[in-house]
């Protein structure tokens, strides 16, 4: 027969083994970066209008803003289908930077939950450097998504939307469009 220590332990053992087994999302994080052979200021005109993100988004099909600046709304149109709605959550011409978050998802469309965005433009001798970084979860953040809401689904997608995003920016920059 066990004594109480022994049950004690036993006890306590498995209330702190309990909340490791559920593990949920994990929290992604992505950064890159491409170099643009057009000034800085150039570059920043492609991106000053949150709304041109169709222009140089080869996802999207179109882009249409409610409001102005830190706390516009953006709904954006893909050209598979479907919308999602970001909130620009800071712009600004001085420092060259957008920063913005999923304000409604639609997981059929992008396999994630959440992101917050954010790409900057940096100086780069008669260039400029343009920074993209994400924080996303899955679309699925039970604990046993099915595989078009895992993870990896979620990585893939941000990966293509922002190595096709800086592919954009980069060719209308360079091509002064």
């Amino acid at each position: 027969m066990m004594n109480r220590r022994t049950l004690f332990a036993a006890a306590i053992a498995a209330l702190v083994a309990t909340p490791l087994m559920a593990h949920g999302p994990t929290p992604q994080q992505l950064s890159r970066s491409v170099s643009v052979a057009a000034p800085a200021d150039k570059v920043w005109a492609v991106l000053a209008d949150p709304a041109a993100i169709a222009a140089w988004q080869p996802a999207i099909a179109k882009a249409e803003m409610e409001g102005d600046g830190a706390g516009a709304k953006r709904l954006m149109t893909f050209k598979s289908g479907g919308t999602l709605t970001d909130g620009i959550d800071d712009i600004s011409a001085e420092k060259m930077m957008i920063r913005w978050r999923l304000s409604k998802e639609d997981i059929n469309v992008f396999p994630v939950s959440f992101y917050t965005n954010s790409i900057t433009v940096t100086p780069e001798g008669d260039g400029a450097s343009v920074t993209w970084q994400a924080s996303f979860f899955r679309a699925d953040t039970t604990n046993e998504p099915p595989e078009a809401f895992s993870d990896q689904a979620a990585v893939t997608a941000m990966e293509t939307y922002v190595d096709e995003g800086l592919s954009g920016i980069k060719a209308a920059a360079e091509s002064g469009s």
